[in-house]
């Protein structure tokens, strides 16, 4: 008989717990992918890394008033370090077991590489643009053939006809 606390990983590796990796950004697909990576941590024993990835600006910018590129990337990575502590807070994970990561554009390894070397079980991903197909997702595309790896792509949940029209 199996101990309750292993879980099973993708791929049938045994674990002490079900690695999730869930991308956070902004948006109804960004709360809804949070969601489902709460489900999944739910169902069974999980460590929850929550990521993030911040762009970053390499020469001014001209349309916010000439702004150096230094005190721009530095406004927008506190920008999204908030938004990421937020999506974290609200999405209802026992906070002990998530933890979080801020990758920096150009810093830091592209976000696939940086997921592919992190031995994730299931990697959950909010959708972009019409529908939530794996094969439309770039992330998802490049992670496709990683061994053991169970991605996901999640949409955002559809409005109800009466909820558009109130």
């Amino acid at each position: 008989m199996r101990d309750s606390r292993v879980a099973i990983g993708a791929g049938g590796r045994e674990r002490d717990c079900l690695r999730i990796l869930v991308v956070s950004e902004p948006g109804r697909s960004g709360a809804a992918a949070l969601a489902r990576a709460a489900e999944y941590a739910a169902a069974a024993p999980a460590q929850v890394t929550v990521v993030a990835v911040t762009p970053q600006a390499a020469r001014s910018c001209r349309s916010c008033g000439g702004v150096s590129p230094t005190a721009y990337n530095r406004a927008v990575r506190e920008d999204v370090a908030q938004d990421l502590h937020a999506a974290t807070t609200r999405s209802g994970f026992a906070l002990e077991n998530v933890r979080v990561k801020l990758l920096i554009e150009g810093t830091d390894p592209p976000l696939a590489s940086w997921i592919a070397q992190g031995g994730f079980d299931v990697v959950v991903l909010p959708a972009r643009g019409f529908g939530a197909r794996l094969r439309g997702h770039p992330t998802a595309r490049l992670l496709r053939g990683l061994d053991g790896v169970d991605v996901h792509v999640v949409g955002a949940p559809r409005r109800s006809v009466l909820a558009r029209l109130t």
